[in-house]
């Protein structure tokens, strides 16, 4: 979670204090969020649950993660993206209520909640929510398929220099400081060092696509960034299991 953050932050810092002296319009405020995104927010459903049973042989390694995305990181950045976008300066009252209009938050909040009292619905009434459930990532993953058509990831394009900078620091800066932080700043080791190595070095989840096309902001950074992290990270994995395995 911490490399998440740092990395987070480090793109912030690279688009808004580097380029700024490089480009003479300003950082657009919806494509600055979901870069960020990119370069921190990791594949912990779709590929860090996989990964976690074969590589860790232990998929709870994962919980923490998604807990701190879904109920954290994706509530910021989608309030980001929806006052950005809005044309106007929302109330207080606005901004305290964003968190409650995300399905994806509200989602989360019952969950957790039904977790902790150990009440479990009847199957009957978990039954649509297994079939929604059990559809959401095929039909992610659709909607990326279907997006790529035409698209040129490895071109320059107007957001080529942003799309390298997310995804260079997601699979190569935040794997890197999550060993940094791991090994000498708590001291892990083992296991537990790989676990928080490779959970760091999990591709841009596709929900940052999925925030980009809800908002209509940057959808072409996301979805590059995406694809080009996903091939990388097919590689970094690999080391990364070799180096500390």
């Amino acid at each position: 979670m911490l490399s998440t953050v740092l990395s987070a932050g480090a793109y912030l810092a690279i688009t808004l204090l580097v380029y700024r002296h490089t480009s003479k319009e300003r950082p657009d405020s919806p494509a600055l969020t979901v870069g960020t995104l990119a370069a921190s927010y990791v594949n912990a459903g779709n590929l860090g649950i996989p990964v976690a049973a074969y590589v860790l042989g232990d998929v709870s390694f994962m919980a923490p993660v998604l807990l701190f995305q879904t109920m954290l990181a994706a509530p910021i950045g989608l309030a980001v993206l929806d006052v950005t976008t809005g044309g106007r300066r929302p109330s207080p009252r606005a901004l305290a209520m964003l968190p409650l209009r995300s399905p994806l938050t509200l989602a989360s909040a019952v969950g957790i909640g039904i977790a902790a009292t150990g009440w479990r619905p009847s199957d009957e009434v978990l039954r649509p929510f297994d079939l929604v459930g059990s559809a959401a990532v095929p039909l992610a993953l659709l909607a990326l398929g279907m997006s790529l058509r035409g698209s040129r990831p490895f071109t320059a394009g107007p957001d080529g220099r942003d799309r390298y900078t997310a995804v260079a620091l997601k699979v190569v800066g935040q794997p890197l400081l999550a060993y940094l932080i791991g090994r000498h700043a708590l001291g892990l080791e083992g296991p537990a060092l790989l676990a928080a190595v490779v959970t760091a070095a999990l591709p841009t989840a596709q929900n940052v696509f999925v925030f980009a096309s809800r908002y209509d902001r940057a959808v072409a950074l996301a979805r590059d960034a995406i694809v080009l992290s996903t091939l990388a990270a097919a590689a970094t994995l690999v080391l990364i299991a070799a180096w500390l395995g």
